[in-house]
C-alpha cells in the first residue's frame, strides 16, 4: 500500500497527541493523588465519591449543631451548679432564722445576705449560651426569662417568670433530634411563692422591727419550702441534662466513625496508586520516546536513502 507523506504525518502525529495526553493526564493524578481527574474516568467510581461526599456534608452539620449543643449544655450545668449553691446557703439561713435564737442585727445582716443572693440567683437564671441566647426560658431566648416588675398602683415589685415550657429541636443524624430549650422552672411561678418572691417576702420580715418570732418563723418555714422546690427543678433538669450529654456524646463517637469510614471509602475509589502510577508515566514516557523517534526517523528517509 503506497502511504503518502500526509498520510505519515498524521498518523504520526496523532500518535504523539496520544502519547503525550496520556503521559501528562498520568503526571497530574501523580501530582494531585487522585486517581479521577473527570467523572468520565470511572463514572460509577464518580457517583459513589460524590454519594460519600454528600453523606459527609451532612453528617459534618450534624456535628457543627452537637458541637454547638455540648457547648450549651456545658453553660447550663455550670448555672444549674451555681443555682445550687446559693441554693445551699439560702437553706443555711432559713434554718438559722427558723431557730429563733437569731438577734435583730443577725436578722438584718441575714436579710442583707438574702437580698444579695437573690440578685446573685436571678443573675444565674437568666445566664445566656456562649452564642448569646437566654438559658432558661423555653423558647424564649432573646429576652431574660425572670424580671421584676412594679405595680403602678401599689408600687409593689414582684419577680415575674416570662419564660414558656417550649422546646427547641435540633438535629443530630437522620431522623434524630435533641431539644435545646430548657424550661425547668416554669411550673414554679405564677402563685407567687416562687424562691424569688419568697426571698424578698422573708427579708422583708427580717426587717420588720415589729414582726414576731411566729411570723420570723413561718417566713423561715416558707423559705425553706420555696428553696426546696427550687432544688428539685434544679436537680432533675441536672439529671435530664446529664441524659442529653450522653446522647451528645454517643452521636459525636457514631459520626466520627462513620465519617472514617466514609473517608476511607471515598480513599479506595478516589485514591491514586502510586506505584502503579510511576509504571504508567514510565510506558508513557517510552512510548513518547518511541514515536518521536520514530517519526523523526521516517521523516529524514527519501527515496535514495531508500535505494
Amino acid at each position: 500500500m503506497r502511504v503518502s507523506s500526509n498520510m505519515m504525518n498524521t498518523t504520526m502525529y496523532s500518535a504523539m497527541v496520544k502519547s503525550n495526553a496520556s503521559y501528562y493526564e498520568t503526571a497530574a493524578k501523580m501530582a494531585t493523588g487522585n486517581r479521577l481527574l473527570r467523572p468520565s474516568d470511572d463514572p460509577l467510581a464518580a457517583r459513589a465519591i460524590q454519594d460519600l461526599r454528600h453523606s459527609e456534608n451532612q453528617i459534618n452539620t450534624y456535628m457543627d449543631n452537637l458541637n454547638n449543643l455540648e457547648s450549651i449544655f456545658m453553660s447550663a450545668d455550670s448555672y444549674l451548679s451555681q443555682m445550687n449553691s446559693i441554693c445551699d446557703r439560702v437553706m443555711e439561713i432559713a434554718i438559722n432564722i427558723g431557730s429563733g435564737s437569731a438577734s435583730p442585727e443577725e436578722l438584718e445582716a441575714y436579710a442583707a445576705e438574702l437580698e444579695e443572693l437573690n440578685e446573685a440567683l436571678a443573675m444565674q437564671f437568666n445566664g445566656t449560651s456562649p452564642t448569646g441566647f437566654y438559658m432558661f426560658g423555653g423558647n424564649v431566648t432573646d429576652t431574660p426569662p425572670l424580671v421584676e416588675e412594679t405595680d403602678p398602683a401599689t408600687g409593689e415589685t414582684t419577680w415575674v417568670y416570662k419564660g414558656d415550657n417550649g422546646t427547641r429541636p435540633v438535629p443530630v443524624g437522620e431522623g434524630t433530634s435533641i431539644d435545646a430549650a430548657f424550661s425547668p422552672f416554669d411550673h414554679l411561678f405564677g402563685s407567687g411563692d416562687d424562691i424569688f418572691n419568697t426571698i424578698d417576702d422573708t427579708v422583708e420580715v427580717l426587717r420588720d422591727p415589729n414582726a414576731t418570732p411566729e411570723q420570723v418563723a413561718q417566713a423561715s418555714n416558707d423559705l425553706l419550702t420555696a428553696v426546696g422546690d427550687f432544688q428539685d427543678a434544679i436537680n432533675m433538669q441536672i439529671a435530664e441534662l446529664g441524659g442529653r450529654m450522653n446522647m451528645v456524646d454517643d452521636m459525636q463517637l457514631s459520626h466520627t466513625d462513620v465519617l472514617m469510614f466514609n473517608q476511607q471509602l471515598q480513599g479506595q475509589f478516589g485514591d491514586l496508586d502510586y506505584a502503579k502510577a510511576a509504571m504508567d508515566l514510565s510506558e508513557s514516557m517510552v512510548a513518547l520516546q518511541a514515536v518521536q523517534k520514530t517519526y523523526l526517523d521516517m521523516s529524514q528517509m527519501n527515496l535514495f536513502q531508500m535505494m
